[in-house]
């Protein structure tokens, strides 16, 4: 049981890690701090001391501080680092803490890398876990089932973050992460959210995030930079689950005076009012999932009855004329994509210019209903989870020799970031100096990752020929 006065705990030096996967890539997309880490830290009772390590920033791990324990938040590509990190902690006598969505999918594997497993949301867990680390009696599992249920969100302490981390004041081409809502009622068989929270669908209160919002430009919005408002990137899982509620986060998030990127279902951006109250309120773009311009892979996905390729090119056109930038991302799955549909793709992207395209191969994670109906059929070759970045086939592929898919993706995806490709995506679509930006970044970034792909493999150009 939790202390009934945590504030009397004695004072603990905790160092809280978000790790970086070999493979992980170094966005311009990248949030300045680690939200999980941040919950955490705004949890924590004042009198301890939290200092926050963030490889995707490529700060550096003093493996030699006084801590009372280490914690360190993993996703699915970060666990095969997040585990180094532990190891060498644990070697120099320290308390390993290892909590997030992979470990808590994987705690038998995560065990033998820490002294304590955190399972689920930690909100509810947390001071009791504070506690038993002041007092030496550290339990090897906390688990969030065997705690109250997480019914609301905690509000982010980004003076405390600001203090306790290494990240400055930024302009408005780099974005603060915030909760307008946590957690997602429905059940997308590739989504880990639903197994990991559960289906309960909690909102912040309005006047709350008005602060924290108001709070996180002091602390971290250099007002001085090359824009005037702020860019946050609302993290939340799912924010439009029924209309009403999401024009209310939209009217609150219009009195905030903030430019915002949001994860949407393409089907909200049907409605007019919808993409006028997302301009209005400062939407600099949406992430949709557009999976494919296939009907036959639509339907693969179960997507085929409400999506068509027409459907998205008029929902985009409408979207840009109204002053909305539409991201799209693409799935590809070597089981019902062809190289001839991957080419057909890129041409649809450079055609209508869209907003900075992301290309995925389908990757089942752990913890979600695909991983384990994957896991089932025999379907999954690979567990190494750094090549769990979405740009490496694990699954079983009859069609395509793997390394040749791999590479036509990865080969594709560089593609569209030509500069023909994003001077059309700067000329066509709205907020140029965001466009400028991000698509540079991700420039940048595939052209280091196809080099790097090319030297390892030592593809041959006979063997190149079979991608062409």
């Amino acid at each position: 049981m939790s202390s009934l006065h945590p504030e009397s705990t004695r004072p603990l030096n905790i160092l809280l890690i978000s790790p970086q996967g070999k493979m992980d890539e170094d966005s311009n997309q990248k949030p300045l701090f680690h939200m999980a880490l941040a919950v955490l830290t705004s949890l924590t009772p004042k009198q301890h001391t939290i200092s926050l390590v963030d490889e995707h920033f490529h700060d550096p791990i003093d493996y030699d501080g006084n801590y009372d324990f280490v914690g360190i938040t993993s996703r699915t590509i970060e666990a095969t680092r997040a585990y180094e990190i532990a190891d060498r902690f644990r070697q120099k006598g320290k308390k390993v803490v290892l909590g997030g969505l992979h470990i808590s999918f994987n705690p038998e594997e995560a065990a033998e890398h820490a002294d304590t497993i955190v399972i689920g949301e930690a909100d509810n867990l947390w001071t009791t876990l504070l506690d038993d680390a002041a007092e030496g009696r550290l339990q090897p599992v906390y688990n969030a089932k065997d705690f109250p249920p997480v019914k609301e969100i905690v509000p982010i302490d980004y003076a405390r973050i600001a203090a306790s981390s290494k990240r400055g004041k930024v302009d408005g081409t780099k974005s603060i992460p915030i909760y307008v809502t946590r957690g997602c009622p429905f059940n997308c068989s590739f989504c880990v959210t639903p197994n990991f929270t559960g289906k309960q669908y909690r909102s912040q209160d309005p006047q709350k995030l008005k602060q924290q919002i108001e709070e996180a430009k002091r602390h971290f919005f250099k007002e001085n930079g090359r824009t005037s408002k702020p860019w946050f990137m609302l993290t939340d899982e799912n924010l439009g689950i029924y209309k009403k509620k999401l024009w209310e986060a939209l009217d609150l998030l219009k009195e905030c005076d903030i430019t915002f990127s949001v994860f949407l279902s393409i089907n909200f951006l049907e409605d007019e009012t919808t993409v006028r109250k997302l301009v209005d309120a400062g939407c600099n773009f949406v992430l949709a999932g557009l999976e494919s311009i296939k009907q036959s892979t639509l339907e693969a996905y179960n997507k085929g009855h409400v999506n068509t390729a027409d459907k998205y090119i008029k929902i985009i056109s409408d979207c840009r004329k109204a002053g909305l930038n539409i991201q799209g991302n693409f799935l590809f799955n070597p089981a019902i994509d062809t190289f001839e549909d991957i080419d057909e793709l890129v041409q649809f992207v450079k055609k209508h210019h869209i907003f900075m395209p992301i290309f995925q191969i389908i990757t089942p994670y752990p913890g979600t209903q695909m991983y384990k109906d994957y896991k089932d059929k025999g379907l999954i070759v690979n567990e190494d989870w750094e090549r769990y970045n979405a740009l490496h086939l694990v699954i079983k592929s009859d069609r395509y020799d793997p390394l040749l898919f791999q590479y036509k993706v990865l080969k594709s995806y560089t593609d569209i970031y030509s500069w023909g490709a994003i001077i059309g995506r700067i000329t066509n679509n709205p907020k140029k100096l965001i466009n400028l930006v991000t698509n540079i970044a991700f420039r940048n970034h595939l052209r280091k990752e196809l080099t790097t792909f090319e030297k390892t493999h030592k593809l041959t150009p006979a063997r190149l020929q079979q991608v062409s």
